[in-house]
């Protein structure tokens, strides 16, 4: 009985580890490791793009959906993606702001980053008091497209 309860806890211990190398991508902490995939993912991003921002703890008032348009590093535009989406925010981050926070954050926060295949940034949690309650940030970022042309205008032709 013994040996199949091994067995069962090695193969457990396989398929865990099996399933999170296969996530990719992913880092912890505040490491240079963590900072460099950052880095590596906010060079990734293109000039002009528009992105779905979903935003899911923390007490603040940026919580639900959002479509976002950026303009070399502005954000220029933003509304709700949804109906639960609060609509009464008026300023919206760019992802390279937010990743930004996530590199200046202090080196007691918890940081945790994920790319996309595509090296793009995909997740993002900023806790930066690990210990208080409601002080995190999480982010998922999808839908990030290029924009050619001047976002909100039409493109000559």
């Amino acid at each position: 009985m013994a040996d199949f309860r091994e067995r069962r806890a090695a193969w457990l211990t396989v398929a865990a580890a099996l399933t999170l190398s296969a996530c990719g991508g992913i880092s912890s902490g505040t490491g240079e490791s963590t900072r460099t995939a950052i880095r590596d993912a906010a060079a990734e991003l293109p000039p002009r793009y528009t992105y779905l921002l979903t935003s899911t703890c923390g007490e603040r008032a940026l919580i639900g959906t959002y479509e976002i348009v950026v303009d070399q590093d502005r954000a220029v535009s933003g509304k709700p993606a949804d109906a639960d989406t609060n609509t009464y925010v008026t300023e919206f981050p760019t992802i390279r702001a937010l990743l930004d926070a996530a590199l200046n954050a202090d080196a007691k926060a918890g940081i945790e980053f994920e790319a996309d295949a595509a090296g793009l940034p995909a997740r993002l949690s900023i806790d930066p008091e690990p210990d208080a309650l409601d002080d995190e940030e999480c982010y998922r970022f999808t839908a990030i497209t290029p924009v050619t042309g001047v976002p909100g205008k039409p493109s000559p032709g």
